[in-house]
């Protein structure tokens, strides 16, 4: 039975310190039908340079160098468009993948559109930090978009998804992360499935965005807006789902009436919202009556 092709999105910019372990354990998958497209955010180190001393040994790698600096969320999308397989994984510069990643992956997706698993934390050197991308978290299977509207348990260095799925719009929204998009997407079609291994080392370092930007604290005015268009998005992608439309329309403004509305919305549907969070029931609905003052 032949294998579908599977295409690694690994997207680069200036990972010199890191790219060569990364790319030897994508290398090293035990599945062995697979495209690596490599696709550069215009680097200025020697990332692309160590890149180019595998292409003449491994013809299922191509480059693709950028002429300026996309950012993370463009280049990958740069990068689907880019692939030929029928699945799509993505690849950080940084991690380092265990051999029976994409095998275990392709064998755990079943009839789903998104399948994912757990990531361990280390240090730049590969050493534990002695806790996992779950600690902390419900990972959860999923064909609930309300699950997804809030809060993302997908990471995309731990997903594999079906390329069907985004159609012909390979087009990422501004303003939302690339594998929140794609899990949403998901959850209003065949489903997101959590395949409970752990299947990636996750660096912590000062430059990914875990460690990095994705702790720096961003200005308020920047995360209403984001919050705001991803749940506008959100709408705009599944009109008839009811719970959706009620929160886009509490979070237009902060007018005294969506404060209430957004209370109440959230109040019902306190369980299918934060199900990915940790919290005691309690909290939850702390937190929901809390969107009185804000938006999450």
């Amino acid at each position: 039975m032949k294998k579908e092709l599977v295409s690694i999105i690994l997207s680069t910019y200036n990972g010199e310190k890191y790219i060569k372990t990364q790319l030897e354990s994508v290398i090293a998958q035990s599945y062995k039908n697979i495209e690596i497209v490599i696709v550069d955010d215009f680097s200025i180190d020697n990332t692309v340079s160590i890149i180019k001393k595998y292409l003449s040994k491994h013809p299922n790698i191509n480059l693709y160098e950028a002429s300026s600096n996309l950012g993370y969320i463009k280049n990958f999308e740069r990068g689907v468009k880019l692939a030929k397989g029928e699945f799509i994984s993505f690849a950080d510069q940084d991690d380092y993948w265990l051999p029976l990643k994409t095998e275990k992956l392709m064998k755990a997706i079943g009839n789903s559109d998104v399948v994912y698993c757990d990531s361990e934390l280390v240090d730049s050197n590969l050493n534990s930090l002695g806790k996992n991308m779950s600690t902390g978290h419900n990972f959860i299977s999923s064909s609930n978009p309300i699950n997804f509207t809030i809060k993302n348990c997908v990471s995309g260095h731990a997903m594999l998804f079906r390329k069907s799925l985004l159609g012909n719009k390979f087009k990422f929204p501004e303003l939302i992360p690339h594998d929140w998009w794609i899990s949403f997407l998901a959850t209003s079609r065949n489903g997101v499935c959590f395949f409970n291994e752990t299947l990636v080392k996750y660096r912590i370092h000062e430059n990914n965005i875990i460690a990095g930007e994705g702790h720096q604290k961003k200005d308020k005015q920047l995360k209403n807006l984001e919050r705001k268009q991803r749940i506008k998005c959100f709408c705009e992608a599944l009109p008839n789902n009811i719970t959706i439309k009620r929160i886009h329309k509490s979070y237009q403004n902060n007018s005294l009436l969506n404060r209430v509305k957004r209370v109440l919305v959230f109040t019902k549907n306190v369980n299918e919202l934060f199900i990915i969070s940790d919290r005691s029931k309690l909290k939850k609905f702390f937190y929901s009556y809390s969107m009185f003052f804000k938006i999450r």
